[in-house]
């Protein structure tokens, strides 16, 4: 009888520590092997291994929740729990993190980091709480280039009359209009449909997602611009980040940091050979001269003034007196 007892308790404490373990959905929008699929890969495994099994992370490639916008309500509601996207999504609702796409504002992976990582990043950072977010890490897609279906691109006329695809945003917008392209706004999970369609003749990404999006299928040309390098965030749910104990805070923050290190080194390794691998898909790859570069930053430097007033003068200061200290 007592060794019945003794079996019936330790069920319940079995089955208890079942209910206090937590599942949790993790959304996004590229494939499973670009840096963002396998970033968020490790991530899962370093929870589960952080917090002994307590939380695990159910991964979800390639926008099978949705778009970053659907996904990003849903993890605001609380109804996903993990999301990551790109920074310039959380303009609707923080518009200080516009700073963020401002084109030409970084020019190197070291600029990028010291921006991220430092006071500026975290100061965004803490605006994500009032609206039911917290944020785990900055990840990147990159700096990002222009390809198009139509001609070459080497200097900045050739530019304009494009109808290029650009993430829903406005400083994307202004810019490509300084640009004297014509853009077009649609979610990620859109474009290569509207690129084989023909609704667009062009759009902006980073080397990666033209590689694990397959764009180059429906592209015939690649400018090497870098005209903006893009962040990504990955948020939790403030529902579900504070129903988790302590310890299972610490051990999801930790794992966070690590995924960080390993999305970054795992993207720029990649976007090293990603080049050549355009020019094996078949694209006619061209290297954007300094001179013209120069020209196309002069030409969108109103787009920086446009929207001090949006992002703040003090925060726009800071951040370029930070990524000066980094040159």
């Amino acid at each position: 009888m007592q060794l019945k007892k003794i079996i019936t308790a330790l069920a319940a404490v079995a089955l208890a520590g079942m209910a206090h373990a937590q599942a949790a959905k993790f959304g996004y929008g590229a494939s499973e092997d670009n840096s963002q699929g396998l970033a968020v890969k490790r991530f899962a495994e370093l929870v589960k291994a952080k917090t002994g099994g307590r939380v695990t992370v159910n991964t979800y490639a390639s926008g099978k929740l949705g778009t970053d916008a659907q996904m990003q309500s849903a993890v605001q509601g609380g109804t996903q729990e993990l999301m990551v996207g790109p920074t310039a999504n959380l303009v609707g609702i923080i518009k200080e993190y516009a700073l963020l796409d401002l084109p030409f504002l970084v020019t190197s992976y070291k600029e990028a980091d010291t921006l991220l990582d430092g006071p500026v990043g975290d100061a965004l950072a803490q605006k994500l709480a009032a609206h039911g977010l917290v944020g785990v890490g900055y990840w990147e897609n990159g700096f990002r280039h222009i390809t198009n279906s139509r001609r070459v691109v080497n200097r900045l006329e050739d530019v304009a009359g494009l109808k290029i695809r650009v993430i829903p945003n406005p400083v994307y917008i202004e810019t490509f209009k300084a640009l004297g392209a014509n853009p077009v706004p649609l979610p990620y999970t859109e474009l290569y449909g509207a690129l084989e369609t023909k609704s667009v003749d062009a759009q902006e990404n980073s080397l990666g997602l033209l590689e694990s999006g397959k764009f180059y299928e429906v592209q015939k040309y690649l400018s090497m611009t870098g005209h903006i390098y893009t962040p990504y965030i990955v948020l939790a749910s403030k529902k579900w980040f504070d129903k988790l104990s302590d310890a299972d805070k610490a051990a999801v923050r930790e794992a966070g940091a690590e995924a960080v290190t390993y999305q970054r080194t795992v993207n720029r390794e990649a976007t090293e050979k990603l080049k050549a691998q355009m020019v094996k898909h078949g694209l006619q790859v061209t290297d954007v001269s300094a001179a013209e570069v120069a020209r196309m930053r002069d030409k969108v430097a109103p787009v920086h003034d446009k929207f001090v007033g949006q992002i703040g003068a003090d925060l726009m200061a800071q951040a370029k007196a930070e990524i000066a200290k980094a040159r």
